[in-house]
């Protein structure tokens, strides 16, 4: 944000002193920092470096308009500058060619070489369908009729196969006298590809076997495939001690030349930890755990901990947005709400959703119709068991080394006199019953009850957890019994413990389950395949 206003300072302050559209450029371009960056970027060379050099090049190629339009006319501003490049359709033949490196290889048709020469020439794809392209074109306008006209030739239609190939026959000579020292000329023999007769024309041989021919290498033609390949068959347990080394050579080589990764220096897993202090010092006072959080380090502490502290993906907003929304009309429903009621809360937030597509927003909206409807009809059902205490009520209670803080959706309570905790639910999948018993969130919010994290609100008994589920199919509750039920009633404040245990620590145990799949950290799992330590 600093360096934008920076940069809008800049032109502002060039165009307040009546400066020219290419001295306000000039400004602009000073102030943005770009010019060391892009020229560290490539330098760094690889394909990030490469598009360092594009951008480059269109500054400069913008530099070059504005000087153009200083020469036409002097003093023009800005805004005529602007104006001019948004015009442009196409690029200015007048301007002379950027001259090429001396050690850059110019890739080109064989039309754009007429005229030109070098000392090594390759023909490429010399294959059976493009040399020689004997497909009709230019029919619809006869457009190949008045370039005959325009060079005073006889108009010869190349509809003709014979016209046709005698052009083409023409065009590869003027691809392969481009050499003046070397040529070599590729074609692929396959099932699927076949090399065109001036192959034959060209280096004519009795049996076919005869020609060089090669196996197709499993690298590719760049440098980074060239590192990987190298840097692979070192750690290969299957190549001989002798390639070991001569992939260590050439990776020496490359490394002295500069290129990235070839050096053991910038190989991941090859430095040293940057740290091994534990993830939260005991200074920092009692780990704080939410309870949703509190089942996610329950099922894999790893992702768990990677998602908190945001390394992952992009998910679905609109999903989320609409769940968020949902929850804000329950949170506002008046007592013994109708649909048409829900309806009116959710039409009031609904414009601050984005879908994306009007498509999504109309199957949404039918989804979230269906959510108020379930919502509706378990507000209704559920009044002669329970009676609501409170909404989004917050808690917080210190349970050993732990802090176990966070809202609940809704607080009843049941003829007994007993605190239930309410969580609803906006997704589409629901658990089963059995995971529901064991379900850790529900049992720390009943934990955090029992613990008088509602102190408040008396009697601090819990009366069980229940999942309301407005989202699946088919919606209703679904009950986990109370804490004093459960078989083992002490495994919430052990599972808490040693959470508030391991984040004492420095390792995190990734624990392989049913949902790696889905996992959004798995590129940083070492118990999957993508996310293991690279080293090589």
């Amino acid at each position: 944000v600093e360096r934008v206003r920076a940069v809008i300072e800049a032109g502002q302050g060039a165009i307040s002193n009546g400066a020219g559209a290419e001295e306000v450029l000039w400004e602009v371009w000073r102030a943005s920092g770009l010019d060391v960056r892009l020229e560290q970027r490539s330098l760094n060379g690889g394909s990030d470096g490469a598009r360092a050099d594009r951008d480059l090049d269109a500054v400069l190629a913008l530099f070059g308009e504005a000087a153009k339009m200083a020469e036409r006319s002097p003093g023009a501003d800005a805004d005529e500058l602007y104006r001019w490049v948004t015009q442009l359709q196409i690029i200015d033949a007048s301007a002379p060619a950027e001259r090429t490196a001396s050690d850059s290889v110019a890739i080109l048709t064989a039309h754009a070489s007429k005229g030109l020469q070098w000392q090594v020439v390759c023909v490429a794809g010399v294959q059976d369908g493009s040399w020689p392209n004997l497909r009709q074109r230019g029919q619809l306008l006869g457009a190949d009729l008045l370039v005959d006209l325009d060079a005073r030739r006889a108009t010869v239609s190349s509809g003709l196969t014979s016209q046709r190939l005698v052009e083409e026959r023409r065009l590869f000579y003027v691809a392969i006298t481009r050499a003046s020292r070397s040529l070599l000329v590729t074609a692929v023999s396959g099932e699927d590809n076949q090399p065109s007769r001036f192959l034959d024309e060209l280096d004519p041989v009795a049996d076919e076997a005869q020609r060089r021919s090669v196996e197709p290498s499993r690298q590719a033609f760049a440098l980074p495939g060239i590192v990987a390949e190298l840097r692979a068959a070192m750690l290969d347990g299957h190549t001989t001690g002798a390639q070991r080394a001569s992939a260590a050579r050439q990776l020496a080589r490359l490394a002295a030349e500069g290129v990235r990764g070839a050096s053991p220096e910038q190989w991941w897993g090859m430095a040293e930890l940057s740290t091994d202090a534990p993830i939260r010092p005991v200074s920092a006072g009692p780990v704080p755990i939410r309870p949703s959080k509190f089942e996610a380090y329950a099922e894999c502490e790893l992702r768990a901990l990677l998602s908190e502290l945001g390394a992952v993906d992009a998910t679905d907003e609109a999903a989320a947005s609409l769940g968020t929304l949902v929850h804000a009309v329950a949170e506002q429903a008046p007592v013994g709400a109708s649909v048409e009621q829900l309806a009116e809360l959710l039409q009031a937030g609904w414009s601050t959703l984005d879908f994306g597509a009007p498509w999504h927003a109309v199957n949404e909206r039918a989804r979230a119709q269906r959510m108020l409807q379930a919502l509706a009809t378990w507000l209704s059902q559920s009044r002669d068991e329970l009676t609501e205490v409170a909404r989004e009520a917050p808690f917080k209670v210190v349970v050993g080394d732990a802090v176990l803080s966070g809202k609940v959706d809704r607080l009843e309570r049941d003829g007994q006199g007993r605190l239930v905790i309410i969580d609803l639910k906006t997704g589409k999948n629901k658990p089963t019953r059995l995971e529901v018993e064991g379900h850790a969130q529900l049992a720390a919010y009943q934990l955090a009850v029992a613990e008088g994290g509602f102190t408040d609100l008396v009697p601090a008994e819990s009366g069980g957890a229940r999942l309301v589920q407005v989202g699946a199919s088919p919606p209703g509750p679904q009950a986990q019994p109370p804490m004093s039920e459960f078989d083992d009633p002490e495994w919430v404040r052990r599972e808490l413990a040693r959470i508030a245990t391991v984040l004492r620590g420095n390792t995190v145990t990734a624990r392989p389950g049913n949902g790696c799949s889905r996992c959004p950290v798995r590129l940083s799992c070492p118990a999957q395949t993508e996310g293991q330590q690279v080293i090589s």
